[in-house]
């Protein structure tokens, strides 16, 4: 590789010096937010790819990211803590991580020289049609896209693979060098080679992120509760305050804990105007609602029609 590009990756970085220097890792550089999610903004400046070396001698704390990203160890070894996994790259490895994984990262020393690739949703989106062919990478970077997708991380061995080794010379170097118009090629070959040399896949995992593990959970006891579901009985099922579990939800869903019940109650509702002949109070009252005048505000609310209307429209269409 170009001697310039190395003194490039391996120079000491100002963020380096002031660790040196007995400071800490600024949150503040990498994210806008409280659970120091790495924003692509602050790296990419509307760019669809980019690079940074990692930044040694700390322990990098726990973080997650708003984009796909992956590291590609391009002398010396680096390990990262994934769930209860070390995954600890060597020389030549590759390790993508998608934008639901949280990790942290071991000290790494002086000689020990990791790139961070920072690529956009737009950029990685454009390039799917040339992998979707590639039963694993399609389905990470499919997961990758879904809003409510699971952490994942696929790790390569590469070290001994001539090919990639490569292409990732000539990556760093097209990246380094602006020429963009190359990017979309080099990035779709490389997951195209690293199918082609699947026995370099040592390890992958998808870990059920913490926000998956409670839509399940509050989703399953809306579905078979919702006639007498309560935020109080459900704290007291997952083990959480009220008040912290009514945060968690409406960070989660984006809807309190009263909204996703009375939907899950009208979607009962409208199962049993269809396939009953149940009187509108009686449904109300199976659906959990002892007041029947408030259970017609509220549907009329959804619908835009009365609770008759909805019957009788639903038995005029299947007719």
């Amino acid at each position: 590789m170009d001697t310039k590009i190395i003194e490039h990756l391996t120079q000491l970085t100002d963020e380096e010096r002031d660790i040196l220097h007995g400071k800490q890792i600024k949150r503040g550089d990498y994210s806008f937010s409280d659970r120091f999610i790495v924003n692509s903004a602050k790296f990419l400046g509307g760019r669809e790819l980019d690079l940074r070396p990692h930044t040694r001698f700390i322990d990098f704390p726990d973080h997650g990211h708003d984009y796909m990203e992956f590291m590609y160890l391009y002398a010396g070894q680096i390990s990262h803590i994934i769930g209860k996994d070390t995954v600890t790259l060597e020389r030549g490895d590759i390790l993508f991580l998608n934008r639901h994984a949280r990790h942290s990262i071991k000290k790494a020393g002086q000689n020990d020289i990791g790139i961070n690739f920072i690529i956009s949703n737009p950029f990685l989106q454009a390039i799917f049609p040339q992998v979707e062919n590639n039963p694993v990478i399609s389905e990470f970077l499919t997961n990758n896209f879904d809003d409510s997708g699971e952490a994942e991380y696929l790790y390569f061995h590469t070290r001994d693979c001539f090919p990639i080794r490569n292409l990732m010379d000539n990556l760093i170097y097209a990246i380094v060098n602006r020429s963009q118009e190359i990017y979309a090629g080099l990035v779709s070959m490389l997951f195209t080679y690293l199918s082609y040399y699947r026995e370099t896949l040592v390890n992958a995992l998808r870990v059920p992120s913490p926000d998956t593990k409670l839509k399940h959970s509050v989703v399953s006891y809306l579905e078979s509760h919702f006639p007498t579901a309560t935020l109080t009985e459900l704290s007291d099922m997952l083990g959480y305050t009220q008040a912290y579990l009514s945060r968690r939800i409406h960070t989660t869903f984006g809807m309190t804990f009263q909204q996703l019940l009375q939907n899950q109650r009208l979607i009962a509702a409208e199962k049993l105007l269809r396939s009953t002949s149940l009187s509108v109070g009686e449904i109300a009252r199976t659906v959990g609602y002892e007041n029947q005048s408030y259970f017609y505000r509220i549907f009329l609310k959804q619908h835009g029609i009365s609770p008759h209307k909805f019957r009788k429209n639903s038995n005029t269409m299947f007719k």
